[in-house]
């Protein structure tokens, strides 16, 4: 039986690359994503079993986790590469808060419900 792993961050850069290492590799793989149509391009290569939009900032993001984890019929693995980051060096509070939520908050959220 093939093990099962979510993606969550998988419409580019590392996580879309693991999505399809493992994909390759014979896991059934659900992705997630902020951007539907990266996610559904990927889906369109094939390989990849489910998807779903998740924005990790969201309240919502835990039960659209918990709906793509039942969309996959379970979860073995969950790899986590969602994140954002740039340089600010004013220190802008609007850019730190957004890099907080997203890479501190958003990782929080999905670690504890996976």
């Amino acid at each position: 039986m093939a093990k099962k792993a979510i993606v969550m961050g998988a419409t580019s850069g590392i996580g879309m690359e693991v999505a399809k290492l493992l994909a390759a590799k014979g896991w059934q793989v659900g992705i997630a994503g902020r951007r539907i149509e990266r996610l559904q391009a990927l889906i369109s290569q094939g390989g990849i079993t489910c998807y779903q939009q998740i924005d990790v900032t969201s309240p919502d993001a835990p039960a659209q986790l918990l709906e793509l984890i039942e969309k996959l019929g379970g979860m073995d693995l969950y790899f986590h590469s969602s994140g954002i980051g740039w340089q600010n060096n004013s220190l802008d509070i609007e850019k730190e808060m957004k890099t907080l939520e997203t890479n501190g908050l958003g990782f929080t959220r999905m670690v504890d419900t996976a």
